[in-house]
């Protein structure tokens, strides 16, 4: 659909309008009274420089670069205008090419987002870190602590594990309390192994306070444990 703007007012009497362009603001004209009052001006004005010969307004032979006013001032806005279409189509292009890069990325096994930032990548960065690899499973772990109003914000770094499993994460306080921080599935190709070298990056929380988590188990959904974090 052509765009339409009312200061092709000018562009349209002086006929300066492409097809596509012409008919598009003659629909809008029929239902704008204030351009429809300026194009009476601008073709009464147009007809008058027409029937102006240049060579009776000069002393001197017309240089053949001298242009009315209205005819340059109409040019340079169709001029910017097509401009302004062709950086916004190049971005359109940008943008599409862009989608494709990442929906291909992700297809052939592109870093995970939530493995480079997030709220759970901070708070690893940030946080109160403790790690453990357990020998038999061969499963590592970082864990990220924050202390809040409520309880313990908690993020977890998990490698080294293989699916299809179910597990969880179990943060275990000083007097034997335990609370489910969080619970996932693990795929078939797995976190932080080869093949699939991401880790899984993901945060919970626990109403225990911080001072008073003893550590954190990491078990599958049918009791295995898997690794265990002290703090």
């Amino acid at each position: 659909m052509t765009e339409v703007h009312h200061e092709d007012v000018a562009a349209y009497a002086l006929g300066l309008l492409d097809e596509n362009e012409r008919v598009a603001f003659e629909h809008h004209l029929a239902g704008c009274a204030s351009c429809a009052e300026e194009v009476g001006a601008f073709t009464a004005m147009g007809e008058l420089i027409k029937s102006v010969h240049p060579d009776d307004l000069l002393p001197n032979a017309p240089d053949p670069q001298v242009e009315s006013l209205l005819v340059r001032r109409a040019a340079a806005e169709r001029r910017r205008r097509r401009f302004h279409r062709t950086i916004m189509t190049a971005a359109a292009c940008v943008l599409v090419a862009a989608g494709v890069f990442l929906a291909v990325n992700s297809v052939t096994g592109g870093p995970n987002p939530d493995s480079i930032h997030g709220p759970a990548r901070e708070l690893l960065l940030t946080g109160s870190t403790y790690s453990a690899t357990d020998p038999a499973t061969g499963t590592s772990a970082i864990v990220g602590l924050e202390d809040k109003g409520w309880g313990t914000h908690v993020a977890l770094e998990l490698k080294g594990v293989k699916g299809p499993l179910q597990c969880r994460l179990l943060a275990v306080g000083d007097d034997g309390r335990s609370e489910v921080v969080a619970s996932w599935g693990v795929p078939d190709k797995g976190y932080g192994v080869p093949g699939s070298p991401d880790p899984l990056v993901l945060h919970g929380g626990t109403s225990l306070p911080e001072d008073d988590l003893n550590h954190f188990t990491i078990e599958t959904f049918d009791g295995r444990t898997l690794a265990t974090i002290a703090v």
